[in-house]
Order: C-alpha cells, then sequence, then structure tokens
C-alpha cells in the first residue's frame, strides 16, 4: 500500500504548478472557479476536492484580480546597462567593503594613536622627573649610600663561588 498523503502532496503541487502556468487574463476580472474551469481536467478535479487547494484558488484569483488593472511598461532603452551598473557597483562595493571602512576608519585610528603618544610620552616625562628628584634625596651614590640598595642593583656584585674558571 502506498503512503495517500504522499500522493496528495504530489497532486497539490501539480495543481500550484498548473495556476502558476495561466496566462494573464489581461484587465477581466475572473472569479476562482473560472480559473478553475482554465485549469486541465485533473487539476480542475482536484481543485474540486483539496481544501488547501481550494484556498489555494481563492488566493490565486484574488492577487490576479488585484493585478487586472496594472499595465506592464516595456523597459526603455539604457534599462538593462542601467541595472547591470548597479549589479556590478554593489558587487564592487561587497568585494572592497573591507577597504572602504579601514578607509574611514583610519583617521580615527590616527588620532587615537596621537593620543596614546601624548598621554604616554607626559607620563613618562613625569616619571623621569619623579626618579631624578628620589635620586637627588638619596644622596646620589648607591655604593656609599647607608640605606639599603634595591635588590636589581647587585648586577655587578658576586660571590667567588660564581665566579668560574
Amino acid at each position: 500500500m502506498g503512503n495517500p498523503l504522499n500522493r496528495e502532496e504530489k497532486n497539490c503541487r501539480r495543481f500550484l504548478d498548473a495556476l502558476e502556468e495561466l496566462p494573464l487574463s489581461g484587465n477581466t476580472r475572473m472569479s476562482a472557479e473560472e480559473w478553475r474551469a482554465e485549469l486541465p481536467e485533473v487539476e480542475e478535479v482536484h481543485g474540486g476536492t483539496c481544501e488547501a487547494c481550494r484556498a489555494a484558488l481563492e488566493e490565486f484569483a484574488a492577487t490576479r484580480n488585484a493585478l487586472a488593472g496594472m499595465t506592464v511598461q516595456e523597459a526603455g532603452p539604457w534599462f538593462t546597462v542601467r541595472v547591470m551598473a548597479a549589479i556590478n557597483a554593489r558587487e564592487e562595493e561587497a568585494r572592497d567593503g573591507v577597504w572602504i571602512s579601514v578607509r574611514r576608519l583610519a583617521p580615527r585610528l590616527v588620532a587615537l594613536s596621537v593620543l596614546l603618544l601624548v598621554l604616554g610620552g607626559s607620563w613618562a616625562l613625569e616619571l623621569r622627573r619623579t626618579e631624578g628628584m628620589n635620586a637627588d634625596r638619596r644622596g646620589g651614590d648607591l655604593v656609599f649610600d647607608s640605606s639599603v640598595a634595591p635588590t636589581s642593583y647587585d648586577d655587578g656584585l658576586g660571590t667567588t663561588s660564581e665566579v668560574r674558571p
């Protein structure tokens, strides 16, 4: 035994495909039953029995009736050229999008770098000035200073056990 739901789905797909293939009716408005009569016999029978396809047919008829009063204008001679130029511009923008954002970001990065250099330079000068004042207060020379020398200052000092032959 086959799956009846699968068969119904195939019939519904064929019905919807047949609806899409119907030609435009021009400026005349047609009801859903008139559109169903335009379909091939198998799809017409299916449209009368299937609830989902009947709802799709009603929606199709409403859409076609709404579009019945509209006219389609012919494209101008330069339409294709303009559309292709717009497509190319979008593709180039997508391809170069990263570099465009980098170019927009560059002035901000320069300003931030200048600010960091000014702040860092002033901090370094202030640090050097305070270290100089601390050295002047200590008396200058650490070799003869009675205070305890920092642990990192004993680079030149060593014991005899560290001397290698």
